[in-house]
């Protein structure tokens, strides 16, 4: 019988990150080191938006979400590099994780700024 976080890693590996549903790929480059993972790409967009006060008060940064267990060594990075091939709803982009949480049920999410 699997475990509940097994059963949890993979109902999100199947599902969330999927490259025929939701996800697509990205490529990790950590060091000399580059991996491709299987991501959910979300980008916030103000285009419309009318809030009442100044944008620059609110964060939009890009945020990248990544199953922790296909990380080297199932660990985030703040400094890691992430390389987003053009899809249907983005550009292609290189981009820098700045920051990231990394969630109970094993999603890691990143807070990204594009590379340069």
């Amino acid at each position: 019988m699997e475990s509940f976080k097994t059963g949890l890693i993979n109902d999100l590996d199947s599902t969330f990150f999927n490259t025929e549903e939701f996800g697509e790929l990205a490529t990790l480059t950590r060091g000399g080191t580059s991996v491709d993972l299987k991501v959910l790409y979300d980008s916030p967009s103000l285009d419309g938006l009318e809030i009442g006060s100044p944008v620059e008060a609110i964060a939009h940064r890009p945020r990248l979400f990544v199953n922790a267990t296909m990380l080297p060594d199932g660990v985030p990075r703040k400094g890691d590099l992430f390389a987003l091939a053009s899809t249907e709803f983005h550009t292609a982009g290189n981009f820098k994780a700045v920051d990231f949480v990394f969630e109970k049920d094993g999603v890691v999410v990143y807070r990204l700024q594009e590379a340069k």
